[in-house]
């Protein structure tokens, strides 16, 4: 027992000792991504795969950099090296087809939006015009998968010509299908605008700037040194023979000679690694520069929301093919058929390269499961600690405690949730400590399912009443407000529910009422404050006249206004004199800079056409717009990111706002017809907005920008009295007179920035965050 004692009191005299030491704050564990490497090896020694190589970079770190089994199996076993070269198939797409496209795209060479038969004149028979350069790196060109080559030799000029001949299988931008005749064509572009054979200016301008030594097309029939040969694994089914070895797996490929726009390529994790570190340098490696950061971003932005999968150009992101499992929305990669993957997340500043042979194993062999299972692996070994935790996280973390012993009304809706995915209500109902009197529903209801009236209802777990703030079957003064009557027994009002950043979001508004009509009753409110999506330091557009006030725009601040829940709260108790005791639920970890997808919370649509982060951000450019007899693409798979009419002449408009070159955004011409609300079942012409860089993207700009080229093109469909219609979401009447003048769009924007300026004077004082 003494020996114990000692040995403790030992101890704690060391600990004591070395005190700074022991309580230093420690360098964050770098994650294991041993469990990754396990499945890998698992799948190998299954005999599924004959061999793999797995390369895992984090943080500028090779954290797992290993190759397991064989080379090769046939005629006898070959063991694979972490520098064994693998033939890539259609990881050829992204490395070598949409780089080059970018970088000619990033040169002045061609445009996004033109016309292939620019390029290719061979290319443009009349059903296939509209095919643009951006449809082709999308896969929503309406070209085929591909075609049966196995056996044959084609050139280029022969197989441009051969696709040209195939029927489409949907109108351009209609459909997503994965096709090769799209990055074939692409293939030909690079060679007919560079000059030069699609390998040379790969190997030119790509892969010697970057250092990928063991990169490269291989012409069939060309010799490798033996060195390199000896470190090809096997591409094909057949034996590993000198002749075999080396040989393009993809059929068409080799029929064009080893070299094509879908596949061909050969390289070495190693290398794969130098390319996936440029993309996380913005385009520069070891001070090389390939790709300016603004090319790099369009590059990797969502190009195709509104078809059934998300791509960027060149890479996948969520379409049925992405092997994306739980790592971040921000993550992209691709895959090629011989069992080649390369996926990369910049949230985390982390890529995966799975390079195997699993076709020589069998020819239809598929490593899909291993990549995702991989995908998912890595995401457990990166989750951290909750760096952002909501108002209701707090109070979670808390026990409730601040609200024992109050009689409690409760304003929320479906996106008062914990991050466990649980609902405010349901998580204060089950605490015997807390009362609740009733609850209160927002615009769209409490469960957020409603786009119209909003009634009186019960709410089916708990049994309580909920009363609409939302009904505007109501004479105005009593739509939006509780009346006495609803506050009766209630001494705390909780609210909890997700803004989006817009002033005439009408949640906001809702707040807003609630301070004034709790002040009224006496009645204590407590915000349970979550992060603005837009971040905190997004603050532009026109500020509303008072004279303008109403429910889509509670008070005088500007469109994006850069603030929380909790923070507007503040705000509006104290400029608008209200004087109700209000209490914060401040969020933890939050800061200014933080975008709403950097947080780690769940995106939970706010309201039914709010559906992602990328339809907040510009929903604050284009819901000023939605009184116009326009629709905005309520009733479509996007709402704000089309906008049209029947009237309207998208491929004109696309044009004439892409000419002038609006930071963070790209327009193309679309038609869509809306399921619902304005101009519902009538075909119109519109454009459709692609948000590919939120860093330099200034929604409100965009919008008076969309609004004047839609003026310009259509002076008769938007007079005066049709634009006073929006003069509330605008902001104020002054602007609506100088486009009535036909003022500048840079004028109209100089003429708020002196009121947002002031603004952020205001706001000063209440902000609660860094």
């Amino acid at each position: 027992m003494y020996r114990h004692f000692f040995t403790a009191l030992w101890l704690f005299l060391l600990l004591c000792a070395t005190n700074s030491l022991a309580f230093a704050v420690s360098p964050p564990t770098p994650p294991d991504f041993a469990p990754a490497a396990a499945l890998v090896r698992a799948k190998v020694e299954s005999g599924e795969v004959p061999g793999a190589v797995l390369l895992i970079e984090h943080q500028g770190r090779v954290a797992v950099r290993q190759a397991f089994g064989n080379a090769a199996l046939r005629p006898q076993p070959r063991a694979l090296s972490p520098n064994s070269i693998f033939d890539l198939a259609s990881l050829t797409k992204p490395v070598a087809t949409s780089t080059a496209i970018m970088m000619l795209l990033e040169s002045g060479k061609i445009e996004l939006d033109a016309p292939v038969a620019r390029y290719l004149p061979a290319s443009g028979q009349p059903d296939k015009a509209g095919i643009t350069i951006r449809h082709l790196l999308t896969h929503t060109s309406g070209l085929a998968a591909g075609g049966a080559y196995s056996g044959k030799t084609r050139t280029v000029p022969q197989i441009v010509a051969e696709i040209a001949a195939t029927t489409l299988k949907s109108p351009p931008g209609e459909s997503f299908l994965y096709s090769d005749f799209s990055f074939l064509i692409l293939g030909a572009v690079v060679e007919a605008v560079a000059g030069r054979p699609l390998d040379q200016f790969c190997r030119e301008r790509i892969f010697e700037p970057l250092g990928m030594k063991d990169t490269f097309f291989r012409r069939v029939g060309a010799p490798l040194e033996p060195q390199i040969l000896a470190r090809v694994a096997a591409t094909t089914s057949r034996d590993d023979t000198p002749e075999n070895r080396a040989l393009v797996h993809d059929p068409t490929a080799r029929a064009l000679g080893g070299v094509a726009g879908n596949a061909g390529l050969f390289s070495t994790a190693d290398d794969l690694a130098r390319f996936g570190r440029m993309i996380l340098n913005g385009g520069e490696l070891d001070g090389r520069r390939l790709l300016k950061p603004e090319t790099v971003r369009m590059w990797l932005a969502p190009q195709s929301p509104a078809l059934r999968g998300e791509r960027t150009l060149g890479w996948d992101m969520a379409s049925p093919y992405s092997v994306r499992g739980a790592l971040s929305a921000q993550s992209f990669g691709h895959t090629g058929f011989t069992g080649t993957s390369m996926w990369i997340d910049p949230a985390s500043k982390t890529f995966i390269i799975l390079l195997t042979n699993a076709v020589h194993a069998q020819p239809s062999a598929s490593v899909v499961a291993l990549r995702r299972a991989v995908s998912n692996a890595v995401a457990a070994s990166l989750a951290t600690p909750l760096a952002v935790q909501t108002g209701l996280d707090v109070l979670v973390g808390e026990n409730f405690k601040r609200l024992e012993g109050r009689k409690i009304g409760v304003v929320c809706n479906h996106t008062a949730i914990d991050r466990q995915g649980r609902h405010l209500v349901d998580l204060l109902a089950a605490n015997p400590k807390i009362n609740i009197v009733a609850l209160f529903s927002p615009e769209h209801g409490i469960r957020g399912e409603v786009d119209a009236i909003v009634s009186d209802s019960k709410d089916p777990k708990t049994g309580l009443k909920i009363f609409s703030l939302y009904d505007y079957r109501l004479p105005k003064a009593q739509r939006y407000r509780p009346t006495p009557a609803m506050l009766a027994g209630i001494d705390t009002l909780v609210f909890d529910i997700q803004d989006i950043g817009a002033r005439y979001y009408t949640y906001i508004s809702t707040l807003g009422y609630l301070l004034e009509e709790a002040k009224r009753s006496n009645i204590r409110v407590m915000v349970l404050d979550r992060p603005n999506p837009l971040g905190g330091n997004l603050v532009e557009g026109p500020i509303l006249d008072a004279k303008l006030e109403s429910f889509a725009g509670y008070h005088t601040m500007p469109i994006t206004h850069g603030m929380t829940t909790g923070e507007l709260a503040r705000l509006f108790n104290a400029e608008r004199k209200i004087g109700a005791e209000v209490e914060v639920v401040r969020l933890s970890g939050w800061k200014r800079d933080l975008l709403f997808d950097a947080t780690g919370l769940p995106w939970i649509n706010p309201s039914p056409n709010m559906r992602s982060v990328r339809q907040a951000w510009l929903y604050a450019g284009v819901g000023f717009l939605e009184t116009l007899p326009l629709s905005v693409g309520r009733g479509t798979d996007t709402p704000f990111e089309i906008i049209g009419a029947p009237w309207l002449d998208g491929v004109a408009i696309a044009a004439d706002l892409n000419a002038r070159g609006l930071p963070g955004v790209t327009f193309v011409p679309t038609r869509f017809k809306p399921s619902s609300s304005v101009y519902s079942g009538l075909d119109s012409g519109g454009v459709q907005i692609f948000l590919w860089d939120r860093a330099t993207s200034r929604p409100s700009e965009m919008g008076i920008h969309l609004l004047d080229a839609i003026r310009r093109r259509h002076p008769d469909r938007l007079p005066r009295e049709v634009l006073m219609r929006s003069a509330d979401r605008i902001g104020n009447e002054a602007i609506i007179s100088m486009f009535e003048r036909g003022a500048a769009p840079e004028a109209i924007i100089a003429s708020w920035q002196t009121d947002v300026a002031e603004w952020k004077k205001r706001r000063a004082p209440f902000l609660l965050y860094p």
